[in-house]
């Protein structure tokens, strides 16, 4: 039996998910929502914190894992990717409207 996974995922900014999920879904991508903008530094970090695990696990396990950012969480994510030893994310700028 094969896998019907798409083996991909996408990491994707709460201001551009609704923009961006008919697209990536069509791309075969699933999707980790960032925490929307407004959240108290704890609970945004726990949420970063318990998404680079996530991205981790997909990395070591040989998913392709995308970033579709605003630039409002980039440097947390980043440093939560680099406390587990995750070098950057490929960003996927081809939504209209990113750049």
């Amino acid at each position: 039996m094969s896998d019907p996974r798409s083996r991909k995922v996408a990491v994707v900014a709460d201001s551009l998910l609704e923009t961006a999920l008919d697209e990536l879904a069509h791309e075969g991508f699933g999707i980790i929502q960032l925490p929307p903008g407004g959240l108290d530094r704890k609970t945004t970090a726990a949420w970063l914190e318990q998404t680079a695990e996530h991205v981790a696990e997909f990395r070591r396990n040989d998913y392709e894992v995308v970033l579709v950012d605003d630039g409002v969480h980039t440097s947390g994510l980043m440093a939560a990717l680099a406390v587990l030893g995750v070098g950057p994310l490929p960003r996927y700028d081809t939504l209209p409207g990113l750049s």
